[in-house]
C-alpha cells in the first residue's frame, strides 16, 4: 500500500458489521434496552443490508511539503493552513490519502423503504450502513497502520476535511490525487461524497 504514489484499489476490504454498533447508532447502549419487536425486525434487516455492502477503498501514498510561511502541502496540489491539520502531521513526511465507500446499493434500498412507508426498516438499514461506513474506517486504519509500521513508521490518527477546520473544500484535490471515481465515488458541488455513506481522509506517517 505505501510503496508509490499510483492509487490504488482494496477491493475487497472486508468489514464486519458490529449489531452492538447498529444498536448504539439507534441509541440503545445495552441490547438488553432494545424491544423485542425491534430486535427481531433489526436481525431480519441486518440479513438483508449484508449482501448490499460492497466495501472497497482507493489510496495513495504523497509526499508532504512544508512551505514557507506555514502550512502543508500534500501530493503537490492538496493545500492546507496552518490550522488543525498541521499540528496532526507534525514530523511526518509522508502521508496516505484514501476514500472508501460502502456502495450505494444499500443507500437505494433504503430510499425505496422510505418511499414504500417502512419507515422503521429505512431507519434501521441506514444504521446498518452507518455502522458499516464506520467498520469501513476502522478495516482501513488497521491496515494502513500494518503497512506503515513494516515501513518503521508511526501512524497518525485519520483526519478527514470538514474535520475542526480543515475545510470541506479540500475533498476535491484529495479525490483527485486518490482517483476516487475509480470506486464509484463522486463530490456534490457542496464537496459531499457520493454514496452517501462514504469517507475520506489522511493518515501520516511520522518517522
Amino acid at each position: 500500500m505505501t510503496g508509490c504514489n499510483e492509487p490504488r484499489v482494496l477491493d475487497p476490504l472486508p468489514i464486519e458489521i458490529s449489531r452492538p454498533l447498529v444498536l448504539l447508532r439507534l441509541g440503545y447502549r445495552s441490547a438488553t434496552q432494545v424491544p423485542e419487536k425491534t430486535s427481531r425486525l433489526l436481525d431480519g434487516v441486518l440479513d438483508e443490508a449484508r449482501p448490499l455492502i460492497t466495501p472497497r477503498a482507493v489510496c495513495s501514498v504523497q509526499t508532504i511539503e512544508r512551505p514557507e510561511g506555514g502550512g502543508l502541502v500534500i501530493g503537490g496540489t492538496l493545500r492546507t493552513g496552518v490550522g488543525a491539520l498541521a499540528p496532526r502531521l507534525e514530523g511526518c513526511g509522508r502521508a496516505l490519502l484514501f476514500a472508501a465507500t460502502i456502495g450505494p446499493a444499500l443507500e437505494e434500498w433504503v430510499r425505496r423503504l422510505n418511499d414504500a412507508g417502512e419507515i422503521t426498516r429505512a431507519l434501521l438499514g441506514d444504521a446498518c450502513g452507518s455502522s458499516a461506513a464506520i467498520a469501513l474506517g476502522t478495516a482501513l486504519e488497521f491496515a494502513v497502520t500494518r503497512e506503515f509500521r513494516d515501513l518503521g513508521l508511526e501512524p497518525t490518527k485519520r483526519y478527514a476535511p470538514g474535520y475542526g477546520d480543515w475545510d470541506l473544500e479540500s475533498q476535491a484535490p484529495l479525490m483527485a490525487l486518490v482517483d476516487g471515481t475509480r470506486i464509484g465515488i463522486t463530490l456534490t458541488d457542496d464537496f459531499l461524497m457520493l454514496p452517501g455513506k462514504s469517507i475520506s481522509g489522511v493518515i501520516g506517517g511520522r518517522g
